[in-house]
């Protein structure tokens, strides 16, 4: 077991700004083994000392690439390609032709092998009539330097297609010895760069004026700290009103820029503009909600609910999806906080309002209240009528001992639906610190008629760890 001060992750937290939570430092122990075990070393300081010789970066390069997860392929996560390509670019475009512009910057930061880079200039060729008369710049770099081998040489295995029209495929690869090749005009729209974001303030002066910067599924592997000082770089890289692409669970480190997060397609853009307030902005519910003895309805299901056109559960998620969700919600119940927020961070294909609001959860567990209050900013842009969401806003609050807001937000979400049964559980908690026996009983009362009646999903989603019998057990000895 590599202790948490060890040098081994000092060098790579100082060289390459990682972060070790529990499941990384559990991935980097086997990797160390294993390398260890290959070139017959039996203490860690002589791997050190191998890594920090003068031929150590080639085994640095190998640790980047085993360590970080480089599973990607053309179009990852369809719904960030529908934004870029019907929302983003044409407003890009009208803007540009209004000032005679036609110049075009992106920055795909992290691409590993490419794909998304190739991705994005496939969209720009489908997006721009006659594409070749502007000035298009894509900017592609990756801190493994066989990655970026790999994706100037644009040939790929079949897996890489495994979200691509066959139609894409027909067009703009030819097939050569088994592989896919891209076609040579996409490949001379990018530049391929080496380049370690940890020094993300000392960035070359040519990382500006981006009308779009992908960043995806990167910043996880860094410290907050870093993290947070890599999106400030990204802010000051982007032209005003540019667009950042972030992973599922990275929105939060927006929150300390000038960034509005832009709902497109069941998915988050975030854009470069004014100041956002972050003030807990619950829609108003004019009926109001008192404990009081409450007649079961009729059982409750996620799939009664329009959402807004959207339908975010169980018709919509890919079976693959729902499977990783049910783990990582799995991992959460069992106290994994670090492996279920790692699982959701990798599986973001499909983000619907139980991952969203099991991202939110994780913070609320993790004390990380401002990334919780992001979570919850975004659930409440697409999911405004949805009591679950509310529900969330109302434990950020019972969070930060401001009680007349919590109490307002499970009032809401009881209104939404009175079979909802953690508002009624939370309210009794709630009234019980106020030292208001006659309403905490109520509350509980309540809570104890519908725990049978409500959707077990959701149950297990704000019940985690605790199943119907223990809540049973405990309702009634209050």
């Amino acid at each position: 077991m590599i202790r948490k001060d060890h040098s081994i992750y000092s060098f790579f937290q100082n060289k390459f700004g990682f972060h070790f939570d529990e499941n990384k430092r559990q991935r980097l122990e086997h990797l160390l083994a294993s390398r260890m075990k290959k070139y017959g070393l039996t203490n860690e300081k002589d791997y050190l000392k191998l890594l920090c010789s003068k031929g150590g970066d080639s085994e640095s390069q190998f640790m980047i690439a085993a360590f970080t997860v480089g599973e990607t392929y053309f179009f990852r996560n369809s719904y960030h390609w529908k934004a870029l390509k019907q929302k983003i670019l044409p407003e890009i475009i009208k803007r540009k032709l209004s000032c005679d512009d036609k110049s075009i910057r992106i920055w795909s930061a992290a691409c590993s092998s490419g794909e998304e880079s190739y991705s994005i200039a496939i969209v720009i060729s489908e997006s721009i009539p006659f594409f070749q008369n502007w000035n298009i710049e894509i900017l592609a770099t990756d801190i493994n330097e066989s990655s970026l081998s790999k994706a100037k040489k644009g040939r790929y295995t079949e897996n890489a297609f495994r979200e691509t029209p066959d139609d894409y495929k027909k067009k703009y690869f030819s097939k050569s010895k088994g592989d896919y090749k891209i076609q040579k005009q996409f490949k001379q729209m990018i530049t391929f760069e080496q380049l370690n974001l940890i020094h993300s303030n000392g960035f070359p002066k040519h990382y500006s004026c981006f009308d779009i910067i992908f960043c995806r599924n990167a910043l996880m592997y860094f410290s907050p700290e870093i993290a947070t000082n890599i999106v400030s770089a990204m802010y000051n890289a982007l032209n005003n009103d540019g667009y950042l692409f972030l992973g599922h669970t990275e929105g939060p480190l927006t929150k300390s820029f000038n960034f509005k997060p832009l709902s497109f397609y069941n998915s988050f853009v975030y854009q470069k503009q004014g100041v956002l307030s972050t003030q807990y902005r619950s829609k108003s519910v004019k009926k109001k909600y008192e404990p009081q003895e409450l007649k079961i309805q009729k059982k409750s299901s996620f799939n009664d609910y329009d959402y807004r056109k959207n339908q975010i559960f169980e018709n919509s998620i890919p079976v693959r999806q729902k499977n990783y969700f049910a783990e990582a919600l799995h991992l959460f119940s069992i106290g994994k906080i670090g492996d279920a927020q790692h699982m959701l961070n990798q599986n973001n294909e499909n983000q619907t309002l139980y991952s969203l609001l099991l991202v939110g959860l994780i913070y609320i567990h993790k004390k990380d209240l401002n990334a919780a209050q992001v979570i919850y900013d975004e659930a409440l842009l697409i999911y405004d009528l949805t009591p679950e969401t509310h529900m969330l806003g109302a434990m950020i609050h019972e969070e930060t001992n401001n009680f007349s807001d919590a109490i307002n937000g499970c009032r809401n979400a009881i209104f939404l639906d009175q079979n909802f049964f953690y508002p009624h559980l939370r309210l009794g908690e709630i009234y019980r610190k106020l030292g208001d026996q006659e309403k905490m009983q109520k509350s509980f009362n309540n809570a104890l008629r519908i725990l049978h009646v409500d959707n077990s999903d959701r149950l297990k989603l704000f019940c985690a760890g605790y199943d119907k019998e223990f809540l049973e057990d405990y309702l009634k000895s209050i």
